[in-house]
């Protein structure tokens, strides 16, 4: 993506302030997400794989949440092997491939997404309280128009709005 040309070329300076601002404003949300979730027994990579599982809508390739992750297998192994000790996901040998593992959620797991839905929104709502309801809507303009650019062509990126996670998944899968 190239930028429109009446724009300036930005100088070092404010690009590594604005790089500097953006890696603090990340540990603070994940300091915070990390005080919400710890109470539910939860890290803030079971939340994410609780969260895809839900977006996907039905049972999913271990190779699936590991690139939705954005980890290497064996990672997103150890989190699923951690939701599984807590009763929140199961897996299952995918009939269609039967070297292929499906992770679902569980009854338990499902009783867990408004809590982690909540405690989401008041991590963001903390973080996000100094911004004015315009200002949070152009910084979540100027992030997509970052994400997107970041984007492969098979990656899902979507329409620019970043998916809300934690609707309840439909019943049956």
């Amino acid at each position: 993506m190239t930028r429109p040309a009446e724009d300036s070329a930005p100088n070092a300076e404010d690009v590594a302030q604005l790089a500097e601002l953006l890696v603090r404003t990340s540990r603070r949300l994940r300091r915070s997400s990390m005080a919400e979730l710890g109470p539910m027994g939860l890290t803030g990579a079971q939340a994410r794989v609780i969260r895809y599982l839900v977006a996907v809508g039905h049972p999913a390739r271990m190779a699936d949440i590991a690139a939705a992750l954005e980890v290497v297998p064996r990672t997103a192994t150890s989190v699923v092997d951690d939701l599984e000790a807590a009763k929140l996901v199961a897996r299952a040998t995918d009939p269609r491939d039967r070297r292929s593992v499906l992770v679902s959620l569980t009854d338990e797991g499902v009783l867990l997404l408004d809590r982690i839905a909540q405690a989401r929104r008041r991590t963001a709502e903390a973080t996000f309280s100094a911004l004015s309801p315009k200002q949070r809507g152009e910084l979540t303009r100027l992030l997509t128009v970052c994400c997107e650019a970041d984007c492969r062509p098979n990656d899902q990126c979507g329409s620019g709005r970043p998916q809300l996670l934690g609707a309840r998944p439909r019943r049956g899968h």
